[in-house]
């Protein structure tokens, strides 16, 4: 059966134009006096929403991004809000930058520094901890510091923080949760690629039915319309355009498992490629971002029917780079989804794999066509939104914070303070102040450093030609090492 679509009239019909790429003037506020500001001229306090897309390239998507697919939807979104062409997730893969999410923190802090594995060779649902475990239990997240300030808490789709029990998100601030908390799973069956159900309802498994990207939604729709007397905090974590990929068409084929045309019984490791050919791939990403596309369309425009799109902090964008060329054993796919221009893709510290597409809208307080390039990380929404609420924000002790708030810069265009900034994942480093980045990896002979203001494709090592950039980025890197893996 065909998927319907979710919208009867697009959000919107047009492109992102470069009247957008009109910066607003820096005004100089206090933070605090930002969220005085918010609470003298609405006298109410505001919901927040988060749009996590999954695997979302920085040339995915269409408009000022550059990608093939047709997005209206996230482009008039653009111009309604503010523009961000240097947003970072905190980690190159799904799992770090979750937490880092949800935490404000580094994702070492909570030892979660790169994907969660789900073993298909072990029963139940008790195979792998995330949050909530020993090493971790003490971490607190926005949900938790949100409720605890009065508002409802809702988490609709992908989770990935670990799917013990006690790494359910019930019990890390969210008073609602339906969907997956592993990785990924197929998009029709709720199945994850080692055939166990992973659809759950709080603690209780429901396999809801209908395309995982419509289901999302609809369950999100459903909170807003449920809350909308309520301050609420939404995080919409999309599962598209993770594989297995499936574009709302495909319910009628059968997802393939590895090594086999199709599959025969469960369990056993499913194909990430989905239903179809390599060669298809390219084509069906296309699909999945127009789709999800739409139900970012649905969500604001529902926002607007319930009359909360004056009172609503939206916030799109990804937890990763997109993948290119996908390696295979020795076989390598084409060319899966686009980075646009920069160098590496999804697991590298290049920024391929970090640098993400990224939008904030409100409309009457983050001003129209408003483009930053400023430096901001995944990590810098949890101290904004308790920026926002007044909600102290804790810089010492157990849940010292390291991100810092941007809502001067939302809302005023106000420039950050100058930092230095870190990844890592595995054998692979990054650290960047300001245009300079380093770049250390176990298989190049010596750090690189690229300077990103002439050369965003990272092309041109210039570590000969600079030194003591070198030596000053991996002095810092290597502090900074030491501070996140304190025990």
């Amino acid at each position: 059966m065909k998927q319907v679509s979710l919208l009867k009239r697009p959000f919107l019909a047009g492109t992102f134009g470069t009247a957008a790429l009109i910066a607003t003037g820096a005004v100089t506020m206090n933070s605090s006096a930002c969220a005085q500001e918010i609470e003298d001229a609405t006298g109410e306090r505001p919901n927040i929403i988060i749009i996590l897309a999954d695997d979302l390239g920085y040339g995915d998507i269409g408009g000022y991004f550059g990608g093939e697919a047709e997005t209206p939807n996230l482009n008039r979104l653009a111009q309604e809000g503010m523009l961000f062409t240097d947003f970072h997730s905190n980690g190159p893969m799904c799992s770090p930058t979750r937490a880092a999410l949800l935490t404000g923190r580094y994702q070492q802090r909570s030892g979660i520094e790169t994907y969660l594995l789900t073993r298909w060779d072990s029963p139940g649902i008790g195979r792998i901890h995330g949050l909530g475990s020993d090493a971790n239990k003490d971490e607190v997240t926005i949900a938790e510091y949100l409720r605890d300030s009065g508002y409802v808490t809702g988490i609709f789709g992908k989770w990935h923080l670990g799917n013990h029990p006690s790494s359910n998100p019930v019990f890390h601030g969210f008073d609602e949760f339906r969907g997956l908390t592993g990785g990924c799973g197929d998009y029709f069956s709720k199945v994850d690629r080692f055939g166990y159900p992973d659809w759950w309802h709080n603690e209780k498994l429901d396999l809801q039915k209908g395309y995982t990207t419509n289901v999302i939604t609809e369950n999100s729709v459903k909170f807003i319309k449920n809350n909308k007397n309520n301050p609420f905090f939404l995080f919409v974590s999309h599962l598209a355009i993770h594989f297995p990929w499936q574009a709302p068409e495909d319910d009628n084929l059968e997802i393939r498992r590895e090594g086999e045309d199709f599959i025969s019984n469960y369990p056993g490791p499913l194909s990430k490629l989905g239903p179809h050919p390599p060669e298809k791939i390219p084509e069906t990403l296309v699909e999945m971002i127009e789709h999800l596309d739409e139900t970012v369309g649905l969500i604001i425009e529902t926002l607007r029917e319930q009359g909360l799109d004056q009172n609503t902090l939206v916030f799109f964008t990804s937890d990763n780079g997109g993948y290119l060329n996908y390696p295979v054993g020795d076989d390598i796919w084409p060319e899966v989804g686009s980075n646009g221009p920069l160098r590496g893709q999804k697991t590298q510290v290049y920024e391929g794999g970090h640098r993400v597409p990224a939008i904030a809208w409100w409309p009457g307080r983050i001003p129209a066509l408003s483009v930053t390039g400023e430096t901001v990380l995944t990590f810098d929404l949890l101290p904004t939104f308790m920026d926002l609420l007044g909600i102290g924000i804790p810089s010492q002790g157990s849940n010292a914070v390291d991100g810092v708030s941007i809502l001067p810069l939302l809302l005023h265009g106000e420039p950050l303070e100058p930092r230095t900034l870190f990844w890592r994942v595995r054998d692979q480093r990054a650290a960047r102040n300001g245009y300079w980045k380093l770049v250390i990896s176990e298989k190049n002979i010596s750090p690189e450093l690229y300077n990103l203001a002439d050369d965003i494709g990272e092309s041109f090592d210039l570590s000969d030609q600079y030194p003591e950039i070198v030596r000053k980025l991996k002095k810092e890197l290597e502090t900074w090492e030491k501070d996140v893996d304190r025990k």
